[in-house]
């Protein structure tokens, strides 16, 4: 079988169910007793199990398989769950999370060494100890299941529903066979197999019994083989040579059944000692005619029930990119025909373009909710991290999440990752205390560490919480001094909540230590340049003792955005609508000075001026005098300033476009734009602005 087709298939939905793993086994430490949780454990693990195997990946299957051996046990409550299991349980998630990106990078599955995981596994599984009942009501399954194979057993009793089948099959001309399938003794994957025969048979006929039936066959409660009934027009022979094919088959037998008795018929030497078939034993015509009807269905289902659960399709991301490109420029041409029609005053294509303009307005809605990405898929890799790391620091951490259904751009979602890594590494390693120094300051022993996101207008914000120790501001001007990063003189004229900023600036580090969590003075200037290249703004709030709140503003999309067009001598500008707290006209009086920098007052707030005109150098004409002054007050943060400019055009969708490798190193300008009558608008970057 060719599975190249199907690996990425195969990828998205393992790394799915790794997730559903992890998710799981933090559940399970959290409440050892919810069967809910370990069920959902084993129905991940299984299907890792049987979509590894069927790639062709055995060393994924061995591992899982072990898996499965001691969740089994969990579930049936034979072993109890211990603080050991999970961890051997995460150290081979975390293994097959390896394998499984290796092969999807081309590599060895077997990039890991799993067999000290393996023998843990065995060996947790083998001194599981039986209940007395339950090894009692074990014993006849496991008698049945080591007696030798025979064509005929005792299970396969026919009922008179089944004998009507088979008689109306042979009034219509069809043959009907009882078939035993045995697989080999080293088969791992029992379930699939019997899948595969099943499939292989149903294009030749209808298989209308098995024993055991399709839901044991299924979650592998058979030893090594199992039998069937199936009516077909084909010969004996091609039924063989079509289960023979499919590999781990050890045997098949394949007999017709005896037209007068309807009942199977010993046809090998083996079967001469079988026990004469009794119905005594058989449930009621009507409950086994549906687990019969139910049998193929069950299991021809079960390999393909993820792939209908959803009506989903998955997109690849380039795709989606260029298709938002093309709403783009249909924004753009729309606007250009708006100018058009409104300078010939066309009123027929007014009217079209007022139609028009709904219908875009609605394609570009809907290709950005497609493009829109819940945040959790970033925030559910966290509680393993956090628990992990909790162990290695030996802290107690409660980790709260939440408005992971608060959704963000794919691009923007693809990037946030490893900022929020750092933080949370961060809040864990520095922020929170040891559980006895916590309790020596009168706090819980275990500490809170909060993640969580939230709509504000065109943004979304993303806050770490913790209630450590805070960020001393006194030690961030001495590190800072200590490190020449400031003066001794700046480090004085700074406020605290200044000072404590000083954080994100390059090789700053208030580590004692080096440590593989933190320390080396690359976490947050990493933070904040990520951010900051994302069109976001990060910030933080510290309170000694009481505790800090790192907050990541983020653009919703980084495409199509409403904006503000501006004039500045005969050049145009376009500050996006998010940055702007309003636009006032002031007088030059309005204007003071104060240390050497122009500021005006607004509603009792100093606020600085920034000339747009003279920031660029755009050639000035003669000073306009006693004329009123257009300022847009923009924001970041808390903090505000005033952008001077020569004139207000008015609000307007804009399409952004980069600006392309070589001016890509440009602060203030963050892209452009191209306008309703063709001419091309700077879109002004207000962070570095201010």
């Amino acid at each position: 079988m060719d599975t190249n087709q199907y690996m990425e298939m195969f990828l998205e939905e393992s790394r799915e169910h790794l997730q559903s793993l992890n998710d799981g086994l933090l559940g399970l430490e959290s409440n050892p007793e919810d069967l809910s949780i370990l069920n959902e454990i084993f129905r991940n693990a299984h299907t890792i199990k049987g979509m590894s195997a069927t790639m062709g990946y055995t060393k994924i299957a061995e591992l899982t398989h072990d898996m499965e051996n001691v969740l089994d046990l969990l579930r049936k409550e034979q072993l109890k769950v211990t603080e050991d299991i999970v961890d051997v349980l995460f150290k081979c998630v975390d293994s097959l999370e390896q394998m499984i990106e290796s092969v999807g990078g081309g590599g060895a599955e077997d990039i890991v060494d799993v067999s000290e995981f393996a023998a843990k596994l065995n060996l947790i599984a083998n001194g599981g100890t039986l209940p007395a009942a339950a090894a009692a009501s074990a014993a006849p399954v496991a008698a049945a299941a080591s007696a030798p194979a025979a064509p005929v057993s005792k299970a396969m009793a026919l009922t008179d529903t089944d004998r009507n089948v088979i008689q109306e099959a042979k009034n219509s001309g069809l043959r009907v066979y009882h078939i035993t399938v045995t697989l080999t003794d080293t088969c791992l994957l029992k379930s699939a197999r019997s899948y595969m025969v099943m499939n292989a048979l149903d294009e030749l006929g209808d298989v209308i019994k098995s024993v055991p039936p399709a839901e044991d066959l299924e979650q592998e409660k058979f030893d090594h083989s199992f039998e069937l009934i199936i009516v077909t027009d084909a010969e004996g022979k091609a039924l063989e040579d079509a289960i023979l094919s499919i590999s781990e088959i050890a045997k098949v037998t394949v007999v017709n059944l005896d037209d007068e008795k309807a009942a199977p018929t010993p046809a090998v030497s083996e079967a001469k000692a079988a026990a004469p078939v009794s119905t005594a034993a058989a449930p009621a015509p009507e409950a086994k005619a549906a687990v019969v009807s139910a049998s193929k269905k069950t299991l021809v289902g079960s390999a393909d029930k993820k792939l209908k659960s959803g009506q989903s399709v998955r997109v690849d991301i380039e795709k989606l990119d260029s298709l938002l490109n093309l709403v783009g420029e249909l924004v753009i041409n729309k606007v250009r025909l708006e100018q058009i029609g409104i300078t010939h005053r066309l009123t027929e294509l007014t009217e079209t373009l007022e139609q028009m303009d709904r219908v875009t307005t609605d394609l570009q809605s809907v290709v950005m909710k497609v493009r829109m990405v819940p945040v959790g898929q970033v925030f559910n890799r966290f509680p393993r991290m956090v628990r992990d790391l909790a162990k290695e620091l030996n802290k107690e951490i409660n980790l709260t999440i939440e408005g992971e259904e608060t959704e963000l751009d794919r691009t923007v979602i693809d990037e946030i990752g490893d900022p929020l890594m750092h933080l949370l590494r961060n809040s864990l390693d520095h922020g929170v205390e040891h559980p006895d120094d916590r309790e020596a300051k009168g706090k819980p022993r275990t500490g809170e560490v909060g993640l969580i996101a939230r709509h504000e207008g065109n943004n979304v914000v993303i806050m770490v919480t913790d209630d450590g120790k805070g960020i001393d501001a006194d030690v961030i001007r001495k590190k800072a001094v200590e490190k020449a990063i400031i003066t001794q003189e700046e480090a004085d004229n700074l406020n605290d909540a200044e000072a404590v900023r000083l954080v994100f600036l390059p090789g700053f580090s208030t580590a004692e230590v080096i440590t593989d969590v933190s320390g080396r003075g690359v976490g947050m200037d990493v933070v904040r340049s990520k951010i900051e290249a994302l069109g976001g703004h990060v910030d933080v709030e510290t309170k000694i003792d009481e505790g800090s709140i790192f907050k990541i503003k983020l653009p919703l999309t980084l495409a199509i955005i409403q904006a503000l067009l501006v004039k500045v001598q005969e050049e145009m500008y376009a500050i996006p609508l998010g940055s702007i707290d309003s636009t006032i006209n002031i007088t030059p009086d309005n204007i003071k000075t104060v240390q050497n920098k122009e500021v005006i007052v607004l509603r009792g707030q100093i606020i600085p001026i920034i000339r747009l005109g003279r920031l660029l150098n755009v050639p000035q004409s003669a000073d306009k005098k006693n004329e009123d002054i257009f300022v847009v007050v923009v924001h970041l943060g808390d903090r505000k300033a005033g952008i001077v400019v020569d004139n207000l055009i008015g609000q307007q969708e804009i399409v952004i476009k980069t600006l392309g490798k070589l001016l890509a190193g440009l602060k203030v300008i963050s892209g452009a734009t191209v306008l309703g009558d063709g001419r091309v608008a700077l879109i002004l970057d207000v962070s570095a602005l201010m």
